[in-house]
């Protein structure tokens, strides 16, 4: 019967590991989905910004440098 209690504690202590570490995974995949997210949204503007910058026309007034 004693045995029985030693390894009924080590499957407790297994079962809470598993899934504190668990947990854990979860918690850095949103963090990096987060990041990931952050990351497009930024690169979008960069690029919308760069598409307004090559849209502009330059100015009557702007000559050309030589």
């Amino acid at each position: 019967m004693m045995s029985m209690d030693y390894v009924q504690v080590l499957a407790a202590v297994v079962c809470f590991l598993v899934l504190v570490v668990a947990f854990k995974h979860v918690d850095l995949q949103i963090r990096i989905n987060n990041i990931l997210d952050l990351q497009l949204k930024a690169n979008k503007e960069k690029e919308a910004e760069s598409i307004e910058k090559k849209s502009d026309p330059p100015a009557a007034d702007e000559k050309p440098c030589e």
